[in-house]
C-alpha cells in the first residue's frame, strides 16, 4: 500500500509550517531519493498575472534548500500556457515568476521554461489511451534526473479538480499537448442569459468572442477551449459543454497524466499543498475566497494515492464563512462535484485508475 505523508496547518514556536515541511520531507526520504549533482526540477505554477492564490514562493525556497542538502543541482520550471497570458513564452514567463517572487535571489534557483522559449520544446512520449497513443511532454520535465511536483490543491472550471493529476497533464504538456487535451472541451452560449456585459469579449485570450446585436458570439475557429470566457460571466450565459465532450476532456486529462507518470516512473515525489483552496485555478488572473479552511501539506511517491487522499481531507473540511459555494458544500465524498456539479470530476481519478495507477493509500501522520 503506498504511503502518503501528510502533516496539518498547526503551526507554533519551533515547529513553523516550514519546519514541518522539512520533516515532511525528511520522512519521505528525500535525501536517498536525490543523488549527487543531480538535476532536480520543482514543477510550480507561478500563477498568471492578477492571480494571488498560487502557492507561494517560500514552500520552493525550503524544497530547495533541502534539495541541496541531499546534493542536488534544483531549478524551478512551468509549461508555458496555451493562451496568450503572462505565462505564453519563456521570456514572459520568467517575467512572471519573478513578480510572483520566484526569483534566483528568493528561492535560491532558477527559473528555467520546461518548453523553451516558445513552447515548442517537447518528448513524445508512448501512451495506449483511447484518444492518444503518445503525450507531448516538455522536454525541461522528462530531461530532468529527478522531478518534485508543488502542486497547489484547488477547484479548477473544467477539470473540477486541480490537482497533481491536473499537474502533470496539462502542467508537464507542451503548448501541442494542451492544445490536443483542449480540442473538445469548447464553450457554448446561453443566448437568453447574456447581459451584453463584454466581461467574457475581455477575459477571451484570442479574440475569438465578439458582440453582435448586444450579445455575445463565439468564433470556433479561433476558441482554444481554455474555458476562460466561462470563468468571467456572471450571468451562466458561457457555459461549457459538460456532455460526452466534457467526459473526452477529462479522459484525455488523465492519459497525458499517466503518461507522464509511467515515463517518470521512481523519478518523481508529488506534493499537493491543500492550502488557500480557491473556486478557479491559479490560471485565472484574480482570486476568489477559498472555498474550504485550509488542510496542510501532503506528499508520496505515487500520484493518485495523493490525490485521493488529499481530496478525502480536503472535501470534511469546513466551509469557509465567505466563500461564494457555502450553501452548495456538504462535506459529501467530493466537494468539487458539489460546487460544480455538472463537471464529472470523479472520472479524473476512475479513469487514472482504468489506466493502471493505484490509488490505495496509508495517511502516516508528521507533527
Amino acid at each position: 500500500m503506498n504511503e502518503v505523508f501528510f502533516t496539518d496547518m498547526h503551526a507554533k514556536y519551533g515547529n513553523s509550517i516550514e519546519n514541518k515541511l522539512k520533516k515532511l520531507l525528511r520522512k519521505a526520504n528525500l535525501k536517498s531519493f536525490i543523488g549527487k549533482k543531480e538535476l532536480v526540477a520543482l514543477k510550480v505554477h507561478v500563477g498568471e498575472r492578477g492571480n494571488t492564490g498560487f502557492l507561494s514562493h517560500n514552500f520552493a525556497r525550503v524544497i530547495v534548500e533541502e534539495v541541496k542538502n541531499a546534493g542536488g543541482n534544483p531549478y524551478i520550471t512551468d509549461t508555458n500556457t496555451l493562451y496568450s497570458g503572462g505565462r505564453h513564452n519563456g521570456v514572459d514567463h520568467v517575467v512572471t515568476a519573478v513578480q510572483h517572487g520566484y526569483s534566483y535571489a528568493s528561492v535560491g534557483a532558477p527559473f528555467i521554461p520546461a518548453d523553451g522559449i516558445r513552447g515548442l520544446d517537447y518528448i513524445p512520449v508512448k501512451i495506449e489511451g483511447k484518444h492518444f497513443k503518445e503525450a507531448k511532454l516538455a522536454a525541461g520535465i522528462v530531461k530532468a534526473d529527478k522531478i518534485i511536483f508543488l502542486t497547489h490543491f484547488k477547484a479548477h472550471i473544467e477539470a473540477g479538480i486541480g490537482g497533481t493529476i491536473k499537474n502533470l497533464s496539462m502542467g508537464c504538456a507542451s503548448i501541442a499537448g494542451k492544445q490536443e487535451q483542449h480540442s473538445t472541451s469548447k464553450p457554448e452560449i446561453k443566448e437568453k442569459n447574456c447581459t451584453g456585459c463584454r466581461q467574457c469579449y475581455w477575459a477571451c485570450p484570442e479574440g475569438a468572442i465578439t458582440m453582435v446585436d448586444k450579445k455575445a458570439v463565439i468564433n470556433y475557429e479561433l476558441c482554444i477551449g481554455c474555458g476562460q470566457c466561462v470563468a468571467a460571466c456572471n450571468y451562466e450565459a458561457m457555459q461549457a459543454k459538460w456532455d460526452s465532450e466534457n467526459r473526452v476532456y477529462l479522459e484525455k486529462v488523465c492519459e497525458y497524466a499517466v503518461a507522464a507518470a509511467r515515463y517518470l516512473k521512481d523519478k518523481a515525489l508529488y506534493l499537493n499543498f491543500a492550502i488557500n483552496i480557491t473556486p478557479d485555478c491559479d490560471c485565472w488572473p484574480a482570486s476568489d475566497v477559498p472555498i474550504v479552511e485550509d488542510v496542510g501539506i501532503f506528499g508520496s511517491y505515487s500520484p493518485l494515492s495523493l490525490e485521493r487522499a488529499t481530496l478525502e481531507m480536503v472535501s470534511k473540511s469546513r466551509a469557509n464563512e465567505r466563500s461564494s459555494f457555502k450553501d452548495k458544500i456538504m462535506n459529501g465524498p467530493n466537494v468539487f462535484q458539489e460546487i460544480r456539479e455538472h463537471i464529472p470530476s470523479d472520472r479524473l481519478l476512475e479513469y487514472s485508475r482504468e489506466l493502471g495507477l493505484e490509488d490505495e493509500y496509508r495517511l502516516i501522520f508528521v507533527k
